[in-house]
């Protein structure tokens, strides 16, 4: 990777990373606060209604968004192209949504659905015009401008206009409400910073390359949609809106947290990895490190979710949650998996190599039906297993096409993960201990979270700074020296970095 790609995706990460914290923090603020203000039935009902509208969006955008970051060399008219066809799909998929959802109740017996459907389905022609600025953004590594407009629009349409609303008393419109006010203000916001041409093209030689690439993307995108939302349809569909409540803020509790670790850094590794596309043993080398860093954070802190499950729930939803414990103690061991594979999914979408991923997509579609059916007596725990052995294979499928495209050995491959699972179980261990101690003391839930929070915390930075497993000393040598952390002979921290880097470069060279 070269100095100048380097730095920008070290700035990248940089700015995306501040605007996951801020959101993320704000998410929790949010979601404790709905959580309170509104029944679980408003959240499934969402969840419903966002998973109908998601049928049709992955062909309202045709891959257009990845096919601009992915495109070597990017035309103003390729540009054009892709704005033009954006707009005129969300346009015409609004009006289909709008004409369709009363169909929906053949899936699911909620008329209630419908209105929310009609209204949430503006989100296709406000995603369509801000598609094209979003992604060029992207693609040019501004990800400053984009922290910027995506944690103010979340602050004014989230803590603003959607928990006022609830209070208010207007219930799952608060939530819909929000979600459009956020949408638009992100689309005003990212044209203001990228000021593309909005001038319709005509020519075919303009949109032909664009939509080679992207309709195969958008074709994955819809299987790995059907994938990853199979639980919730049948979860509605076999136990109600409820119910369905339940699976979805267990779902959130543990996905809302990896989602925004990893949308920070796969916003960044996409361009970079495309960047790399024709250099295999360099973007070999990056995968490997890559996929390494994020193990090594994830595991840990799934693991930490799992045993401090009662007190996240109540503290974050309330007591009246509780039979979402047992959902999230088995999600936080099964998404997780889905995550670290990402970066497989992201080689894939870098090198172009689409087919093969379709075929593990749709392969895992028909594994986890199978599941679902199987497992269903056990109720949303039975779902949670699916998942889990689901996303196991998903490892197994993607690692023989890693070996294929990049030549990486499955030892190679499967020496990412030790660190994350050395650390995770001894961060599990500890966090156990102490969390059984504290609970036989009768204290309260938010007491005993903090208490697992900070313990968590500072056994995982012990693990990862003193004690770093051999296969992650190289990334923690090559992170200080991109992060600019310089060697400071003249105070005492200073020579404790020097040494302790000097130790993981003497370490390195003997593995």
């Amino acid at each position: 990777m070269s100095k100048n790609l380097a730095s920008k995706a070290v700035s990248g990460l940089k700015w995306s990373s501040a605007g996951t914290i801020a959101n993320a923090v704000m998410q929790i603020g949010y979601t404790s606060a709905m959580a309170r203000l509104l029944a679980p039935e408003a959240f499934g009902l969402v969840a419903l209604s966002a998973v109908i509208l998601r049928f049709g969006y992955y062909f309202a955008n045709l891959g257009l968004n990845q096919a601009i970051i992915q495109k070597e060399e990017l035309t103003t008219e390729n540009i054009r192209a892709a704005f033009t066809s954006s707009a005129l799909l969300g346009a015409v998929f609004t009006v289909l949504a709008w004409a369709l959802a009363p169909y929906a109740t053949l899936i699911f017996d909620m008329p209630e659905v419908v209105p929310i459907v009609r209204v949430m389905a503006l989100a296709f022609v406000v995603g369509g015009v801000s598609a094209t600025a979003t992604s060029l953004l992207q693609r040019n590594m501004r990800f400053k401008a984009l922290s910027i407009v995506e944690t103010g629009s979340y602050v004014v349409s989230y803590l603003g206009v959607g928990i006022l609303l609830a209070w208010l008393d207007f219930g799952v419109w608060s939530l819909v409400y929000a979600s459009l006010v956020q949408q638009a203000l992100v689309a005003l916001g990212a044209y203001v910073m990228a000021r593309h041409n909005v001038l319709p093209v005509v020519r075919w030689e303009a949109y032909r390359a664009l939509l080679a690439y992207g309709s195969k993307m958008s074709v994955i995108s819809f299987f790995e949609f059907i994938y990853t939302e199979l639980a919730t349809l049948l979860i509605g569909r076999v136990f109600g809106a409820y119910r369905l409540g339940i699976y979805n803020r267990a779902f959130m509790l543990v996905n809302l947290p990896m989602y925004n670790l990893t949308r920070t850094v796969s916003r960044v590794v996409f361009p970079s990895f495309s960047k790399l596309q024709s250099e295999t043993d360099k973007l070999a080398k990056v995968y490997l490190s890559s996929t390494t860093l994020l193990a090594t954070l994830i595991i840990p802190v799934c693991l930490g979710i799992m045993i401090a499950a009662p007190e996240i729930v109540y503290v974050v939803l309330g007591d009246q949650w509780g039979e979402a414990i047992p959902v999230l103690q088995v999600l936080s061991l099964a998404i997780p998996l889905s995550f670290i594979t990402m970066f497989a999914g992201i080689v894939c979408d870098a090198k172009a190599v689409l087919n093969w991923k379709i075929v593990i997509t749709i392969t895992l579609i028909i594994v986890i039906s199978g599941l679902f059916f199987l497992l269903k007596d056990y109720g949303l725990v039975g779902f949670g297993f699916a998942l889990l052995i689901s996303e196991l294979i998903r490892i197994g499928m993607y690692q023989t096409l890693m070996k294929k495209i990049l030549y990486l050995s499955y030892w190679k491959q499967l020496r990412v993960y030790l660190p994350g699972l050395l650390n995770g179980a001894v961060v599990a261990v500890v966090v156990y201990l102490m969390s059984t101690l504290l609970r036989g003391m009768e204290l309260p839930h938010l007491v005993i979270l903090l208490a697992q929070m900070i313990t968590g915390a500072f056994v995982f930075l012990a693990m990862i700074l003193l004690f770093p497993h051999s296969a992650l000393k190289e990334q923690l040598h090559m992170i200080f020296s991109k992060l600019g952390v310089q060697d400071n002979p003249t105070s005492y921290y200073g020579r404790m970095l020097m040494r302790y880097r000097k130790s993981l470069v003497k370490e390195t060279e003997h593995v």
